[in-house]
């Protein structure tokens, strides 16, 4: 079996096994978690960095050509504070904006907001971009489209819990599938520096949430207005980047569907 096939099997079967995990046992051990600390945040995190174990024996499986340590396959090698300045400054459209037009929520529940801010920015970007797609993408053959399509066509079904309305589930779907394929982009992108699609991911979540935008992921036209802005500002940012040291950008024509 070659190494792409031999990648594409150990990184299939380990997501599934995370998955599946995820699916029958996180609720549970969630429970006993909170119970124990009496902090749902703290539990919610604890049970996440659990859960986490089937995709890092999965990673430590992979054939490469290289001697990559497991935090640089997991792109935490990079530059946490990088991360941090582009997130910051390419949510500031978000965070301005909502500070005029919608009002700051009252009474926040501190664990709700670490839950969906820290815990879902930092483990979905692991799990989706870093895992499922990253090792894909890094590790096999295929290029950017077909590497992107499985992960994000999961990011997007798992945030369908949202709503029931069939056209709001569509538009849920649509806004999650497409940020999944624009934070996969900027990792890439960033040289695999994972901690800018988490900051970004973060305190987009965060500005989000801190003001009363909306329910779900799909918003109003006010509120997609600002983060189509934050949208466009990474997106510059990233190609001016690039064009500054002189580098192509990663994702072309040559690394879309097949990579030499």
């Amino acid at each position: 079996m070659n190494r792409t096939n031999f990648n594409l099997l150990v990184l299939f079967l380990f997501f599934g096994i995370y998955f599946g995990l995820d699916q029958f046992f996180f609720a549970a051990v969630q429970s006993k978690m909170t119970d124990l600390l009496h902090n749902r945040a703290l539990s919610h995190m604890i049970t996440y960095m659990l859960s986490l174990a089937p995709l890092l024996i999965g990673a430590l499986l992979l054939r490469s050509t290289d001697q990559d340590k497991l935090l640089s396959k997991f792109g935490l090698n990079g530059s946490l504070i990088l991360g941090v300045a582009v997130g910051g400054l390419a949510t500031v459209p978000m965070f301005v904006g909502y500070a005029f037009r919608f009002s700051l929520m009252r009474q926040p529940d501190l664990n709700s907001l670490l839950i969906n801010t820290v815990s879902a920015g930092l483990f979905e970007e692991l799990i989706f971009r870093a895992y499922f797609f990253g090792l894909v993408y890094r590790y096999t053959r295929l290029g950017f489209i077909p590497a992107i399509l499985a992960t994000s066509l999961v990011f997007a079904l798992l945030h369908l819990y949202q709503s029931q309305d069939p056209m709001e589930l569509a538009l849920i779907f649509t806004t999650t599938f497409l940020g999944s394929v624009l934070f996969a982009w900027l990792y890439t992108e960033w040289k695999f520096n994972l901690w800018v699609p988490i900051a970004l991911h973060i305190l987009m979540n965060l500005a989000w949430m801190l003001f009363n935008v909306d329910d779900n992921a799909t918003g109003n036209l006010d509120a997609n207005s600002f983060r189509f802005l934050t949208i466009v500002l990474v997106i510059v940012m990233t190609v001016m980047r690039a064009n500054k040291c002189r580098n192509s950008l990663r994702v072309n024509r040559k690394t879309f569907w097949w990579k030499p």
